[in-house]
């Protein structure tokens, strides 16, 4: 609703009429966003409606091809596991500061700089932070332990070579490492 438009006169300005409009700025609404297209844009563009767990059990393989060609070439297990790509890896949360996400495993689909979205058996999408969660995943009998907090950068990133840099130790040896490290000590003295 308008208010009718007012008049105003004034000695100054001669006696003349000055005719006020009493309308208010009509704003425009935006286009407005729903829910499901909020949640389909922090997914990083995944439609759980279309997401199959035995869809992707290819994507497992083809990842399980990929790690064990990368070990081959590596001696032991070192940090050059944290520049790996874990998309396509059934990855297990073994520790988070989230009590409801402890037990969660599923296959990555999806890796940004902060989480990884995982797509489980029953078909469902969930996002997992990395920071202060430790993941595990299993690979020829042998058990893979990883802290979110190494991996808080993209993957592409992660797999650059920085010159100049200390490594920080954020993948924990096994024993047999250990032992394997310290013999060729003892036979190098």
């Amino acid at each position: 609703m308008t208010d009718p438009p007012t008049t105003s006169t004034n000695k100054r300005d001669g006696g003349r009429y000055f005719l006020f409009d009493a309308t208010k700025k009509k704003i425009k609404p935006g286009p407005k966003r729903t829910a499901p297209q909020s949640i389909i844009k922090r997914a990083g563009g995944l439609t759980t409606a279309s997401l199959k767990y035995s869809d992707y059990i290819p994507l497992y393989e083809l990842w399980c091809g990929y790690f064990s060609e990368l070990l081959s070439t590596m001696k032991q297990p070192d940090e050059r596991l944290l520049k790996t790509d874990y998309h396509g890896c059934i990855l297990f949360v073994t520790d988070s500061p989230n009590p409801c996400q402890l037990g969660l495993y599923g296959i990555v689909l999806h890796e940004s700089k902060s989480t990884f979205q995982l797509l489980t058996k029953k078909d469902t999408l969930i996002v997992i932070q990395k920071e202060h969660t430790t993941f595990q995943f299993i690979f020829q009998r042998q058990v893979y332990t990883l802290f979110g907090d190494a991996l808080c950068q993209r993957s592409c990133a992660r797999g650059k070579k920085f010159k100049g840099r200390l490594t920080l130790p954020f993948f924990l040896p096994t024993s047999e490492s250990l032992s394997a490290k310290n013999a060729t000590l003892e036979s190098d003295a």
